[in-house]
């Protein structure tokens, strides 16, 4: 049986890794796992995360607390339940440190969750679904280590009221509908269960666990895994699917199109005044010899957006933003760039203890100064916040400044030994001579 609490982290992220990871609590760290970040860097790691993304405030993180029944679960063991928990939950989005204490008579985790996201700075939101998703995970869990769950009246009703959110939610969720749609298909189109699961791997599903009369995959819309059969039926079980798969009659679809390619238009003619084209007979007359010379294309061209194409273009906007910096700031070298960004580095804490003792006076104070007091806070917020955009910048710009200056010495010294290959060249013809 594990018992789940969950708290949401407004302040102090680094305070509460502090204590989970207290080495008299984790037989001296032994007992401290992690999900996609370092043990020992774990702070600065959800901290970068914040910062690339640009969210730093509000809910900073979850502390998610997984009692067990007294010592019916070794420490070690607890820990691993824990660290399967925070991988099927959170395992492809989020970082998670794993804490075990042992310091009462119930031994009992304590899981640190960033709330933002390192792969693509989507905040985390602990709703209803997701908690009901996390308990019934962890009630799994519980069953597969063979401990014990507790079936009074007051948590049987809890269970059934969960399920029938899980349910509700399965039912109406336009995420899970995509994916029954998905797994539809793929049956459909195999003619072997290897077939079937081939064709999910293509769109993107991957942990495909199928080993016990249970379909659990990771989908492209979900962090966590999802349990197939219990969102739709025993349809989708792995029995189920196989007697669709042999068995039932079906008609067969083609395969869908995996090497699809997307394109955009490509303008590359002259540029066109709209304006005068609507309003001027003779500017008319202009673009028709235009069409009529062949200067002017009679269609636009399509160029393929690959991932590079996307790639690139993120590259060129953070290199526009780098030079509209240095132009507003007026900077003559890169000595004036970091001497900016260690002044940015000193306002900082200064800033933020300003900003925590605000937070301190609005918890105790009245409703009326309670507004007041919120919109000096967001000032000194969008301050913050300003910073520490000028901050990556400045990093940014210093890292490209080394990369330069390093391609420019790799670039002398090439063209340095072809000077001296060329001069022994000569050297050898002439002593041929």
């Amino acid at each position: 049986m594990a018992v789940m609490k969950i708290k949401t982290i407004k302040s102090n992220l680094q305070a509460v890794i502090n204590y989970g990871k207290n080495g008299d609590k984790t037989n001296n760290g032994v007992l401290v796992s992690s999900v996609n970040c370092s043990i020992n860097t774990a702070y600065g790691e959800m901290a970068l995360t914040k910062k690339f993304y640009h969210k730093e405030d509000k809910t900073l993180g979850y502390h998610i607390i997984q009692s067990f029944k007294g010592n019916e679960v070794s420490p070690k063991m607890a820990n691993q339940i824990g660290k399967e928990l925070a991988e099927e939950l959170w395992g492809d989005k989020y970082q998670v440190i794993i804490c075990t204490h042992i310091n009462k008579e119930n031994v009992h985790n304590h899981l640190i969750l960033n709330s933002v996201s390192f792969v693509d700075g989507k905040k985390y939101h602990n709703s209803n679904s997701e908690i009901a998703f996390m308990k019934e995970t962890s009630d799994n869990l519980c069953i597969k280590y063979s401990l014990s769950l507790v079936n009074t009246p007051r948590v049987e009703n809890e269970r059934a009221f969960r399920q029938n959110h899980i349910d509700y939610f399965n039912r109406r969720d336009e995420k899970m509908q995509k994916i029954i749609n998905d797994i539809d298909e793929a049956i459909k189109s195999a003619r072997r269960y290897s077939d079937f699961k081939l064709s999910l791997k293509a769109k993107g599903y991957e942990n495909i666990k199928d080993s016990g009369k249970y379909l659990s995959i990771k989908t492209p819309y979900y962090s966590r895994n999802v349990r197939i059969d219990r969102a739709f039926g025993e349809r989708y079980s792995v029995q189920g699917i196989k007697e669709r798969i042999y068995y039932t009659e079906k008609e067969k679809i083609t395969v869908a199109n995996l090497n699809r390619k997307y394109y955009r238009k490509v303008y590359t003619g002259p540029k066109i005044n709209r304006f005068l084209l609507q309003t001027s007979s003779f500017y008319r007359l202009y673009v028709h010899y235009l069409y009529f010379f062949g200067k002017l294309p009679a269609k636009n061209q399509c160029k393929e957006l690959t991932p590079e194409y996307y790639k690139q273009k993120r590259k060129n906007n953070m290199i526009f933003e780098e030079i509209n910096f240095l132009a507003r700031k007026n900077f003559k070298s890169v000595k004036e760039v970091e001497k900016y960004m260690d002044n940015l580095e000193k306002q900082l804490p200064e800033l933020k203890g300003k900003r925590e003792l605000l937070w301190r006076k609005h918890k105790t104070a009245d409703e009326n100064d309670k507004t007041k007091i919120l919109s000096e806070i967001n000032s000194f917020t969008d301050i913050i916040d300003t910073i520490q955009v000028q901050k990556i910048a400045c990093n940014r710009i210093i890292a490209r400044y080394e990369e330069i200056k390093e391609d420019y010495k790799k670039e002398i010294e090439s063209k340095e030994k072809s000077k001296e290959l060329i001069i022994a060249d000569k050297k050898k013809r002439a002593r041929n001579r």
